[in-house]
């Protein structure tokens, strides 16, 4: 089995990591070659997976918001579905982005033959959580397991890209003017994990048939505080600023584009129960810890838990 290299690469396009060379679709012996489908194919591990794909033989069906999936997923090997967001916008709801999809996915599953679904949900989804990302999560996974195609659900904890793509979650951690402000404490503790280890994990859950199905915890190696991990994707001294749970809460209430839930979620801490590195193997690939991910800043550097 060829092992691709850390990060995403395009075939027909030079590869950044080795210059002036170029990638080709490479086939994985007992992989599946067929069409897969991403509903939720634009987001931050979407456009990740994309890329993955494309370093395979199979066709890549995007799927976007209004798309016919009964059509796209007609004669696909596999389904993953990505689409959900912590913080819909106007128009959206935690329901209609996080449970209605998936029921949409599940019923166009029952007119077509894949072999798989892969979704990625969120640690601490519960059905008895109060908070409707939590639940609608954890009623999304329900429905999966009750669609009849053999599903792989990854639990996955806080996701940061590499420093020229952060994503939402580690954007929001980056400096501006010297200054960034972390909702609460900063000492609740994320276990974060590398996109591309959650792309890996996806394309050979998705397209190895030796891989189980069920659910699965998906988390980085090493646990860090909030304050530990602005210390570290921030090149020189940071203030920060703590926002009082109190306050944090009502800025979901007042600040458009924050929303209560979305702040819940930033104040507890973000931990796998499971061993993270046994669950990458179990898969067959090794997590890459924040370091290798993100080397730029050197090594983390503890911080007071309050400011």
């Amino acid at each position: 089995m060829k092992v691709m290299p850390f990060g995403p690469v395009h075939p027909g396009h030079e590869d950044a990591r080795w210059p002036g060379r170029e990638v080709d679709p490479v086939k994985i012996d007992g992989w599946l070659t067929g069409p897969v489908a991403v509903v939720g194919a634009d987001g931050q591990v979407g456009s990740a997976l994309r890329g993955r794909l494309a370093e395979l033989p199979n066709e890549v069906r995007p799927l976007r918001r209004g798309d016919d999936l009964r059509a796209a997923f007609r004669g696909a090997d596999v389904v993953v579905h990505l689409a959900g967001t912590l913080a819909p916008g106007r128009g959206n709801s935690y329901r209609a982005a996080n449970r209605d999809t998936v029921a949409a996915t599940c019923a166009a599953l029952r007119d077509c033959a894949a072999r798989r679904v892969v979704f990625l949900s969120y640690l601490d989804a519960s059905v008895a959580s109060a908070n409707p990302y939590l639940r609608f999560k954890a009623e999304a996974e329900q429905l999966l397991h009750d669609c009849g195609t053999p599903a792989v659900i990854f639990r996955c904890a806080h996701i940061y890209g590499p420093p020229d793509q952060p994503g939402p979650t580690a954007s929001a951690l980056l400096a501006r003017h010297g200054r960034v402000s972390v909702p609460g404490p900063g000492s609740q503790r994320y276990a974060w994990i590398a996109r591309e280890d959650v792309v890996e994990a996806l394309a050979r859950a998705a397209l190895d048939p030796a891989t189980p199905t069920g659910t699965f915890e998906l988390a980085g190696p090493q646990a860090y505080t909030v304050d530990e991990f602005v210390d570290h994707i921030n090149p020189g001294p940071v203030h920060v600023r703590h926002l009082p749970g109190w306050a944090a809460r009502l800025a979901g209430r007042l600040v458009p584009g924050v929303t209560t839930p979305l702040i819940d979620v930033l104040l507890r801490d973000c931990l796998s129960v499971e061993d993270p590195q046994k669950t990458a193997a179990r898969f067959g690939f090794t997590l890459h810890t924040l370091p290798e991910a993100w080397p730029d800043h050197g090594h983390v550097t503890k911080r007071p838990a309050q400011r």
